[in-house]
């Protein structure tokens, strides 16, 4: 068990991160914490909200997609925040990513973002 300055310690050097290594981390971590029971699958995942001023109590929902790594030859792609966006074409999940091409943190497929 760790304690609370460890947790701040290890929240320290995520703040530190730029966002395309935060969720290159984040890709290491959370799919450990997927489980499979009874045919349901519950996934961890990291997720944007954008909140519209004329509509604060809807926001826009996006899962935050892992970079493509092969296609950026073992890279993250651009440093240029959570910008592009896009759809899964297998489970159709709404996706945002820091890069162009990503993996769906659902499903796995690969996903084009604009």
């Amino acid at each position: 068990m760790s304690t609370d300055e460890d947790r701040d310690r290890l929240a320290e050097q995520l703040v530190a991160l730029p966002v395309h290594e935060l969720v290159d981390v984040m890709r290491r971590v959370l799919p450990h914490y997927t489980e499979d029971e009874d045919g349901l699958r519950s996934v961890l995942l990291l997720a944007t909200a954008t909140i519209h001023e004329d509509a604060p109590d809807v926001p826009d929902l996006a899962l935050v997609a892992w970079p493509d790594r092969d296609y950026y030859e073992g890279g993250l792609g651009a440093d240029q925040g959570l910008w592009n966006e896009g759809d899964c074409a297998k489970c159709n999940t709404t996706v945002t990513s820091n890069a162009k091409r990503g993996h769906c943190p659902v499903c796995g497929s690969r996903c084009g973002l604009t």
